[in-house]
């Protein structure tokens, strides 16, 4: 299943780069799209053309959007299910979902956080269903699959390990257990961008994978410690439940504790980074 999903994805991202049906309007700008820009185009935009991807475990499909004449591409997930509890190493199950709207709240959260690493997402109804559509990258140059089975070096080694360590952070923040390497993206600047996050914000308190959290940015750290159950319910609405919130909370007083005190015996300068 993790080989089939893994797959669709990689078809997923790679399709905007082999310049499929619905590329993006060649004489557009979109660096210059803010948040805002990209969010009412996803919204609003018409949906021109839909392209079945294959039989990926949650179906995500690309669609065509056009607003005012200017076209750019999104994907799509309408993905809502049980799936089987999730089994800590202590404690009882605890119950999981897959579902868009965790896409979205993923989106929500980084934005919070001023990570900047998740692309613009947004709610809207697709054939009478609630989807998250999320903005299609523009400048993809691989993802971490293809890079590590072909053995590309980051031109800038440290940047780049700083910014896997940070969306490892995340990962574990939001209890994302479905990150791959196929739906980790790399763009032209080698800049770490973070999909599909429907298998995440499970009610589970603690700390899921310990090994993720090996080195953190001071401004990602100072933002965690600033989340509260306010701030955080403010940017994610309805979109997630008091539980998933308070489950947020949880796990980052976890992690907080966790790198204040390897901090302690590692050394500040060997835990966070500017």
């Amino acid at each position: 299943m993790i080989s089939t999903r893994r797959t669709h994805l990689r078809l997923l991202c790679g399709a905007i780069v082999s310049g499929s049906t619905y590329a993006a309007t060649p004489s557009s700008d979109f660096s210059t799209y803010t948040d805002a820009d990209k969010e009412n185009f996803l919204a609003n935009g018409n949906i021109v053309s839909v392209e079945d991807i294959g039989k990926g475990v949650t179906k995500p499909v690309k669609v065509g959007l056009e607003l005012n004449g200017v076209r750019h591409a999104g994907q799509m997930q309408v993905v809502d299910k049980d799936l089987p509890d999730f089994y800590p190493e202590k404690g009882p199950p605890v119950p999981m979902k897959d579902s868009w709207r965790f896409n979205v709240a993923a989106y929500k959260l980084d934005r919070l956080l001023d990570m900047r690493m998740v692309p613009a997402t947004v709610k809207r109804s697709y054939n009478k269903k609630p989807a998250a559509f999320t903005w299609w990258v523009d400048d993809l140059l691989i993802d971490e699959a293809e890079r590590v089975k072909k053995e590309i070096k980051a031109p800038d080694p440290e940047r780049f390990s700083r910014e896997i360590a940070v969306s490892r952070t995340f990962d574990e923040l939001i209890i994302n257990i479905d990150r791959n390497l196929s739906n980790l993206l790399i763009t032209k600047n080698w800049n770490v961008v973070l999909i599909d996050h429907s298998r995440s914000f499970t009610g589970y308190r603690g700390i899921r994978n310990q090994a993720n959290l090996t080195r953190c940015s001071t401004a990602l750290f100072g933002k965690m410690k600033a989340l509260t159950i306010g701030n955080v319910s403010s940017a994610v609405g309805s979109l997630l439940t008091k539980p998933e919130i308070a489950a947020v909370i949880a796990r980052r007083d976890l992690i907080v504790a966790f790198f204040e005190r390897k901090t302690k015996t590692a050394g500040a300068d060997d835990v966070l980074f500017s």
